[in-house]
């Protein structure tokens, strides 16, 4: 029998209980994303073949062509783009100065307030369709993006409030006060010192709220009819016909959907990294 040391012990363990299951898990969360990539790039008669192929036999474009130039997601991108960017920029903007408040303030009823913000994220969202939707129809929003903004920026915010309150938490307080006493005001010293300070966390947030609101499909199914104004969830689930499924075009435009999300993700996990106040206090 092989006598093994501690550290050769340790390390055979490490790689039986810990890599290997972890690389499983890799794999299984991996094929399907290379599945939908694979049939985006198959010529339709490959796709509906009964000879199973995992790399496309000639690899082609055109399902991405169809999808962009006939199908319309060129606009359904723009318009996803427009609601979840205007989103974003409505939910960091209120929930920096709403956090701030709900951190370094004490009033009466503040642990009510944080634990009903908090209750908003146990409600569905399709409870809230039908009371917004007459809202928007009384208000004449009913089929514009404005509906959508408005719906995801009071949606995503009461969260996004109380993670950036979590942020502002960490800090302390002698940040403000040594800003004050060189000559800040209040509000100075919150968008010279403490919001670059927590940058990693208003990455964090607005993160947050765009991955929601750019794959919302419930509130975007149900208040938009017009299809120049449809967003990507909605143009995708649009594809399915009643008999047929043209497979490759619906797993391009999934890839096409895919890829924002993706470029955000590798841009900003460098801050997600980051301490939130590395070097903000000196000894």
């Amino acid at each position: 029998m092989i006598k093994l040391s501690p550290k050769a012990k340790r390390r055979f363990v490490g790689i039986v209980f810990v890599r290997i299951p972890l690389l499983v898990f890799l794999v299984i969360i991996i094929f399907p994303f290379f599945w939908i990539l694979s049939t985006s790039l198959k010529e339709p008669q490959e796709i509906m073949t009964s000879v199973l192929t995992y790399i496309p036999k000639h690899a082609t474009f055109e399902n991405y062509k169809k999808v962009w130039n006939s199908i319309g997601f060129n606009q359904y991108f723009f318009n996803s783009f427009c609601a979840s960017g205007v989103t974003v920029i409505n939910v960091t903007v209120v929930a920096l100065l709403g956090g701030y408040a709900l951190a370094r303030y004490q009033f009466a009823g503040k642990s009510v307030v944080m634990l009903l913000l908090l209750l908003t994220q146990m409600i569905p969202g399709i409870i809230l369709v039908i009371p917004l939707f007459r809202v928007w129809l009384q208000l004449h929003l009913n089929n514009t993006l404005y509906s959508l903004i408005l719906t995801y920026s009071t949606t995503q915010l009461p969260f996004c409030m109380v993670m950036m309150s979590g942020f502002f938490a960490g800090l302390p307080k002698e940040l403000e006060e040594a800003a004050q006493i060189d000559g800040c005001t209040l509000l100075g010293a919150l968008f010279r010192i403490l919001i670059p300070t927590i940058a990693p966390g208003i990455v964090a947030t607005g993160a947050f709220a765009f991955v929601n609101s750019w794959n919302d499909l419930v509130y975007a199914l149900n208040f938009i009819n017009n299809q120049k104004l449809f967003t990507l969830p909605v143009g995708l689930s649009m594809m399915k016909g009643e008999f047929t499924i043209d497979y490759g075009a619906l797993c391009a435009g999934c890839i096409i959907s895919l890829i924002p999300v993706l470029l955000l993700f590798a841009y900003i996990q460098k801050y997600l990294v980051k301490g939130l106040a590395a070097g903000a206090v000196k000894g």
